[in-house]
């Protein structure tokens, strides 16, 4: 019994050795490159904004600037900022401005990245 369990195990050991022996095959790779799709992106266009009239109302001209909007057929009601209200939304626009810049500058990015120096 002692022998038929050498044999076996020194079966195993031999089998377990010789494939640990077998030569390992290299993986050959290869790199294919793709062309670049040129990006359909609509000119950008600037913003064409309507005009927007201010009309600036103090203690001393409220009377005389209602009866001119009442001369004009206009009706009138009051959209008011305080001074630091003026500040702050001049501070909003300016931001605004810069995130379009940034959106601005990131498409320019991707179209030269896509589209130029092949």
């Amino acid at each position: 019994m002692v022998n038929l369990t050498k044999s076996v195990l020194l079966f195993g050991l031999i089998l377990l050795l010789t494939n640990c022996a077998a030569a390992v095959k290299e993986i050959s790779t290869y790199k294919v490159e793709k062309k670049k799709e040129p990006l359909s992106l609509p000119a950008l266009s600037p913003l064409e904004l309507q005009d927007v009239k201010w009309v600036i109302i103090t203690k001393d001209n409220a009377e005389e600037v209602f009866e001119q909007l009442k001369a004009d057929g206009n009706d009138y009601a009051l959209f008011a900022l305080t001074d630091k209200g003026y500040e702050q939304l001049a501070l909003n626009i300016a931001d605004i401005r810069t995130a379009l810049a940034m959106q601005r500058q990131i498409i320019i990015s991707y179209q030269e990245y896509y589209e130029g120096g092949e």
